[in-house]
């Protein structure tokens, strides 16, 4: 009796566990294409022309908020 109350749990537990594991397959999805077939973009190009725009406008505005005196 005890034999067959065990087996019967195992083959249960297996079944679950084959369930479970199906249908957590069926959840999983690609990751997306990122631009491998129309190229990459290089985020480089753009970051200095901002960075270079960024230090023309506080070379252009630090002088008015901050005056410089030149007393020595």
């Amino acid at each position: 009796m005890a034999l067959r109350f065990t087996l019967t749990l195992l083959l249960v537990t297996i079944l679950v566990t084959a369930i479970l594991l199906g249908s957590s397959e069926a959840a999983y999805r690609k990751p997306p294409f990122n631009g491998s077939i129309f190229g990459k973009r290089n985020s480089l190009d753009y970051d200095s022309a901002k960075m270079s725009a960024v230090c023309e406008v506080a070379m252009e505005a630090c002088p008015m908020w901050f005056p410089q005196n030149d007393s020595k």
